[in-house]
């Protein structure tokens, strides 16, 4: 986490949003995050703990601070807690919620806001912007600290967020939090009247309505590669350091290359990094640099991305290379000149150049429409002209019926036998005759044409060319029709009025990186594939049962019943279409569980933070499988399960040291009621009474409760019946 008296100038933009990266040792602490937050606030003479707040708390000082601010003004002028009893309790509260979920790696979360030296906003604002950021985090129900800092010239806020529901238990996933945080800003500055600031979104002016837009452009020039920024350049833009790309592919190829002793001479090690853009160069003072020749950065004039070779690959010593090839050598013109098989994709123009070329490809689309429907229009211009002929007939038949009423007329209008009074009945009776017989014409005559129009061939729509287009495979097309969609999408959101709905609870495989992607047709596994209208891509096994859907940015099933092949084959399309890594969305841990251990199974990289403890769980098993070898004995079955089942007894006696531990008693007639406290790979644990829990394996269950849920389990035929009820809240939402 950063200090406020220092880098302040950095933040001298409007409604900026920094998402804090984690203690450098990995670990995270609510009271000491509280405690630096709060600094200061003590000035007033008055100790935290008189405040004893319910669901929402302020504590503001006066307003006459944010306008005078001195050297000596005090550092916190404003806090505000929420879903805790007080400040005073809040690290507490935050700890015993997170103990709770005992997977989530790291419950703190923090970020700052910011505001430049001219813009002075008031206190009951900046809670309100705080809070409306919390809401687009999907976090306002948590456990929340929002301090306002004014010790420096930029007026700031930082937020502390405990990321497990105090209710629920369950952690909110902060993958691509940072587009969420600067479309909020946006927001926020059009809800406040504050100056706009340009970030990943920008806000544009339209008819004298201001709109929230994407922002193409924007490069955010905070995200120097260098150590120790590293971690906080992939906590901010969602991406991997150069410094952690160097230690994969080019790692592994140079630490072979010298390795095997291929290594003659320093060009040997230059053309490895060559093909991976990459160039080392002399540092001075006897160091070295890696630096990344894929494309320079505007922001830093034109300079390419440089770090350290020591931080991008340890076992690179000049020392040890001078012994073995001789005084350091650049790359030679030769060297240079070596075609690159990959580079580090940070240049944001390399993304306009996919997007062009995807411009190109729907061109050439487009100019293929456009010749097909210049030729359907001729050859309906053709087709028409041959049934001119049936036009004319109709013209001939409508004047038949009016000549045939006008004879009618002249024999009434000559008949003398007819009185005046009968001529005019005799009038109104002829024009009925007509009128019906003209009603008969007409309908005989449309469906006629209609018929006709049947047979003439048609002039396709643009849309409807696409949809059958995409149906035959056609890459571009699909492409084209997936933008269709999303412009749909963005319409009717735009005129409802309507957030943005968030995909996150529906299981998913999603890229590990943010990428633009559009569903592809391919021959997989002798799946068969299909084209819908909205231009996913859904595949079928051979016997017309749906395997998995491919929607572009994500693969899905639409279903909650999903079967082992469906599923594995799902994993492996993922893994072919996103090669630097996938992750696994949706609200269901159980699914991610099972996607989870077939990925292990196959040596799939899950990129999941929350589930990297999980994957290590599941590693360990089949270590420890592979290390006991195959079963001979029920004896030898239950040490297995014992040694591979052990830990739900650890994180239970992590609760309650003085807890009694019981296995269910899957053949009998018992009832547990009780509130389930853990969750293993393999088991649950419930609390049935004071310190007696009882341990349920997860194979004797349909659907596995969450930890905090109030459940009555108890067993049929081998299974378990299970029923389970809300926990009760007080009236503060603890």
């Amino acid at each position: 986490m950063r200090g406020d008296s220092a880098g302040m100038d950095e933040w001298s933009r409007v409604v900026i949003v920094k998402i804090a990266p984690n203690r450098r040792d990995g670990k995270s602490s609510f009271k000491d995050l509280a405690t630096y937050m709060t600094a200061g606030i003590a000035q007033s003479g008055e100790p935290a703990h008189k405040y004893s707040w319910e669901n929402l708390t302020q504590y503001i000082t006066k307003e006459s601070v944010l306008n005078a601010l001195g050297e000596d003004v005090e550092k916190t002028i404003g806090v505000e807690v929420g879903n805790v009893s007080s400040l005073e309790n809040a690290p507490a509260e935050m700890y015993m919620t997170a103990k709770m979920a005992p997977l989530v790696e790291n419950p703190v979360y923090h970020y700052i806001l910011s505001w430049p030296e001219h813009e002075r906003p008031r206190t009951e604002d900046i809670f309100s912007a705080a809070r409306d950021t919390l809401k687009a985090l999907r976090m306002e129900e948590h456990q929340y600290i929002i301090a306002i800092h004014a010790n420096t010239d930029n007026l700031h806020a930082h937020i502390e967020v405990n990321r497990v529901n105090p209710r629920t238990f369950k952690a909110v996933d902060t993958f691509r939090d940072y587009v969420t945080l600067h479309r909020a800003a946006r927001e926020a500055e059009i809800k406040y009247g504050w100056h706009h600031d340009n970030g990943i979104f920008q806000v544009v002016e339209v008819n004298g309505t201001k709109h929230v837009i994407k922002n193409t452009d924007f490069v955010d020039p905070d995200l120097v590669p260098m150590r120790p920024g590293a971690q906080k350049a992939e906590v901010w833009s969602g991406e991997e350091s150069l410094e952690t790309w160097c230690k994969r592919e080019p790692a592994t190829e140079l630490k072979q290359l010298l390795k095997d002793g291929k290594a003659k001479s320093w060009q040997d090690i230059h053309r490895v990094l060559a093909r991976h853009s990459l160039e080392l160069r002399d540092a001075g003072g006897g160091g070295m640099k890696v630096v990344d020749t894929s494309a320079p950065t505007e922001e830093k004039k034109g300079k390419s991305l440089a770090i350290s070779a020591s931080a991008a690959f340890r076992f690179l010593k000049r020392a040890d290379l001078e012994l073995r090839l001789g005084a350091f050598e650049p790359p030679s013109p030769e060297t240079q000149q070596t075609e690159p098989t990959r580079s580090y994709k940070r240049d944001p123009h390399k993304r306009l150049e996919a997007r062009l070329a995807r411009k190109t490809l729907r061109d050439a689309l487009h100019e293929r429409f456009k010749a097909e429907q210049r030729l359907a229009k001729e050859t309906q211009a053709i087709a028409k002209k041959a049934l001119a002929p049936f036009q004319e007939e109709d013209r001939k038949r409508h004047a038949a019926i009016r000549q045939a009423h006008g004879n009618r007329r002249k024999q009434i209008r000559d008949d003398k036998a007819l009185s005046p009074a009968q001529k005019q009945q005799a009038y109104m009776l002829a024009k009925l005759t007509a009128d019906k017989a003209r009603a008969q014409l007409i309908a005989q005559i449309r469906a006629e044409r209609a018929v006709r129009r049947e047979l003439l061939p048609p002039v396709p729509t643009w849309r409807q060319w696409v949809e059958d287009q995409a149906k035959q495979g056609d890459e571009a097309a699909i492409s084209a029709l997936r933008g269709m969609i999303y412009q749909e999408g963005r319409n009717r959101k735009k005129q409802e009025g309507a957030a943005e709905e968030s995909t996150d609870e529906e299981n998913a495989i999603v890229s590990a990186k943010p990428i633009d992607s559009d569903p592809n047709v391919r021959n997989f596994q002798n799946l068969i594939w299909k084209v819908s209208k909205n231009g996913r891509v859904s595949y079928e096994f051979a016997s017309g049962d749906p395997a998995f859907r491919d929607e572009g940015q994500r693969i899905t099933w639409g279903r909650n019943s999903v079967s082992d092949d469906a599923m594995l084959l799902s994993l492996r399309y993922s893994a072919d279409k996103w090669r630097d890594g996938i992750r696994i969305s949706g609200g269901d841990f159980v699914f991610k569980e099972r996607l989870a251990r077939m990925a292990v199974q196959e040596g799939i990289r899950i990129l999941n933070p929350e589930l990297k403890e999980l994957v290590k769980r599941i590693e360990h098993e089949n270590e420890t499988r592979a290390t006991l070898g195959p079963v001979r004995s029920a004896t030898e079955a239950l040490t297995v399960a014992v040694q591979i089942g052990a830990d739900i007894d650890q994180l239970v006696r992590r609760l309650d040291a003085k807890a009694r531990i019981h296995r269910a008693e899957v053949q009998s007639d018992k009832r547990y009621v009780g509130r389930v406290v853990a969750h293993s790979s393999d088991a649950i644990a419930q609390e049935v009474g004071r310190h007696d829990y009882v341990v349920h394996a997860l194979k004797h269950f349909d659907r596995t409760p969450t930890v905090g849920e109030n459940a009555t389990i108890g067993y049929r035929a081998g299974k378990a019946a299970l029923h389970t009820a809300k926990a009760k809240t007080t009236r503060n939402g603890r």
